[in-house]
């Protein structure tokens, strides 16, 4: 098909709406199925964790015209900063700001991951399995389905306060705007014109 015309557009890429859809998506496969659910569940996790450094860097940048300039410092340091400028309180000991510090822990472990030997020994009855006992990781034992769903509900809440202090409406999970047109190009507009005359000539 010839290409005979011109395709102008813009639109908003809002990040961290799309990971939040996707953790979203995979935490309700991970419910749907429990088998295999495991990497989902992981997945899952990953996701909302990089939907919430996602929505500080929206934030941050729609706040601070510096924004670029801080962007690479730790996610609870520009979450902090954040809170600090919107006059939000947060409690650590308490849902939902305690969940972060598990979330980010996990995420960090994952996205530095590291070979390390565990070693356990403990008093366990001789008809068990020995598979139920294998030593975990912390982020291993971290990748569970209620643990994906309090992640989803804290983030979510503590997105949701902050887009509200920002004076951004009561929920920020919305798409970007795009907007655009097509049009003829200057030489196949001209054609079009020549063939109008010579049908109304």
């Amino acid at each position: 098909m010839a290409k005979d015309a011109v395709y102008s557009g813009e639109r908003e890429v809002r990040t961290f709406v799309d990971l939040n859809h996707g953790a979203n998506v995979l935490l309700q496969k991970s419910l749907e199925d429990e088998k295999g659910s495991y990497y989902t569940t992981m997945a899952s996790l990953l996701m909302r964790a990089f939907t919430f450094e996602a929505y500080l860097n929206h934030l941050g940048s729609h706040l601070f015209d510096f924004w670029p300039e801080i962007e690479s410092i730790k996610v609870l340091d520009k979450y902090a900063a954040l809170c600090k400028h919107l006059g939000i309180t947060t409690d650590f000991s308490k849902r939902p700001y305690q969940t972060l510090s598990a979330l980010f822990k996990f995420r960090n472990a994952i996205a530095h991951g590291k070979s390390v030997i565990l070693e356990e020994s403990k008093e366990v009855s001789s008809k068990d399995e020995p598979h139920r006992h294998t030593p975990k990781a912390h982020w291993e034992e971290y990748c569970t389905e209620s643990n994906a769903k309090r992640a989803e509900e804290d983030v979510s809440a503590i997105i949701k306060e902050m887009h509200e202090a920002a004076e951004l409406g009561d929920y920020p999970f919305i798409h970007g705007v795009g907007v655009g047109s097509i049009s003829l190009k200057p030489a196949q507009q001209t054609a079009a014109r020549d063939r109008v005359k010579k049908r109304t000539a």
